[in-house]
């Protein structure tokens, strides 16, 4: 077939689709389309799937919706995973897809251990039982002593970007540090709470003093600093990046 659409209602007519006439659309005709025109992924609706349940026993995954494998899946409401049942280790939190008409075994799913048939689910799971399966990654979580001890989210690709808003920021304001002795570097700490975009791209860390930004990419960073009176000498200001120094102005003292 040269050409092909889909989408209409199936039965019996040319009113009812293209190449589906008196049966229902075919399932390796339906993912190899929508995979060929949405790709893999998540999109960028709800609350794109951000977990929460760092120092608990249980993940919570909020709404959203993807496209994995060419099959649609979405979740209209928080989700909780129970991990703590779970040995020591890293594992990835996916949202799974099962096309086989058997139970698939994962770590944890929403409904318990395994993956129902012909089914789309979130589910956390090892390297092992996601090999030679269908998935879309959401990140990564540390369990140790029955609890989550980080959350890593891995930002999954839709298409060939990442689908986030077109502006994602962090600030952190309210820093002071105290300049005591001359030609000393003093980083500036005691940050207020930080303001974010929220889809987690960029974290502030205000009891470290710095932001980690998740994902690689093009950024504008900027530092706006008020200095007390001074008579003599100058005044520096530094930003730092990964430990060195990528931006400096110096002037002398007010």
């Amino acid at each position: 077939m040269a050409e092909q659409s889909i989408g209409f209602a199936t039965g019996t007519g040319v009113s009812f689709g293209d190449g589906n006439v008196g049966a229902g659309y075919d399932t390796a005709r339906m993912i190899a389309m929508e995979t060929k025109t949405l790709s893999d992924g998540v999109l960028q609706v709800g609350n794109v799937f951000t977990m929460t349940g760092t120092g608990t026993g249980t993940l919570a995954i909020q709404d959203g919706a993807a496209v994995a494998g060419g099959y649609f899946y979405e979740n209209t409401s928080s989700k909780n995973i129970v991990i703590s049942t779970l040995a020591n280790a890293t594992y990835n939190v996916v949202i799974f897809v099962n096309s086989t008409s058997g139970s698939l075994t994962v770590s944890r799913s929403v409904a318990g251990t395994t993956v129902g048939t012909y089914s789309v689910r979130l589910a956390v799971a090892t390297s092992a039982q996601l090999s030679g399966r269908v998935y879309v990654q959401l990140g990564t979580i540390d369990v140790a002593g029955a609890a989550i001890t980080a959350i890593t989210p891995s930002y999954a690709m839709y298409g060939t970007t990442s689908q986030l808003p077109y502006q994602a920021y962090a600030s952190m304001d309210g820093g002071v540090a105290t300049l005591t002795s001359g030609n000393t570097q003093y980083e500036l700490s005691s940050y207020n709470t930080p303001v974010t975009s929220g889809e987690g791209l960029i974290v502030p860390d205000a009891a470290n003093n710095n932001m980690t930004v998740k994902r690689a990419g093009v950024y504008s960073i900027s530092a706006f600093v008020t200095f007390t009176s001074g008579t003599t000498g100058s005044r520096r200001v530094s930003i730092y990046v990964n430990g060195a120094a990528v931006s400096a102005l110096t002037s002398t003292a007010p």
